[in-house]
């Protein structure tokens, strides 16, 4: 039988922010001042962070909804087993972490960054990726589903059984990273001028 919530309120500055077991809903107000998140168990509405750094960021068994944790910096944070959607997350960067069983869904993710961490069983679905970074992180089974990927960093990142769908590569940095990744024909059709260019193929004019 599923774990009954408590729902709880949550003070204007919670200075280190810890839930486990609780439904948070927020309707407005100013975003939460915090230097530690810890969220366990939790369902969380329309919850606002400060942006800033967050020491020892944990998210698990969490679902974020219409949420804002825009410009949060986690170094090292762990996120497990996390539904986000209808939330922004505009320069979100947990680097050097650890992503397992994450599912992101129209939401907006512009600048964030997930540069030199460990992405397994991850979904972006419908959200917009534009300049956010993935350099040299490793990604094991991370799909994107109709995402916004212009400017996006993928340099040096490492790939096993991950997926592009109705999205194209062109205006992609590091194309010439992404070998193993899987697209359907028409989405190679539409990211051809990005693949020649990864390759050092010239197109020539037709005559």
């Amino acid at each position: 039988m599923p774990r009954e919530l408590e729902t709880r309120e949550l003070a204007p500055d919670a200075g280190e922010l810890n839930i486990s077991g609780a439904c948070v809903r927020r309707d407005g107000g100013e975003p939460l001042c915090v230097s530690r998140v810890r969220i366990e168990e939790s369902e969380c509405h329309g919850l606002a962070l400060a942006g800033g750094d967050v020491a020892g960021l944990v998210l698990s068994d969490v679902v974020l909804r219409g949420c804002d944790v825009s410009n949060v910096q986690a170094p090292e944070g762990s996120i497990r087993r996390v539904q986000i959607s209808e939330s922004r997350l505009v320069g979100f960067a947990v680097t050097e972490g650890r992503v397992l069983d994450l599912r992101v869904s129209d939401a907006t993710m512009m600048l964030a960054s997930f540069a030199y961490s460990h992405l397994q069983r991850v979904v972006f679905e419908r959200v917009n990726l534009r300049e956010a970074s993935f350099m040299q992180a490793r990604l094991e089974s991370v799909s994107s589903l109709n995402c916004e990927l212009a400017r996006a960093d993928f340099r040096g990142v490492r790939l096993s059984g991950c997926e592009l769908r109705d999205a194209t590569l062109e205006d992609v940095i590091g194309v010439e990273s992404l070998g193993g990744l899987s697209m359907s024909w028409p989405d190679v059709v539409a990211s051809a001028g990005a693949l020649a260019s990864a390759l050092g193929i010239a197109v020539t004019p037709e005559e």
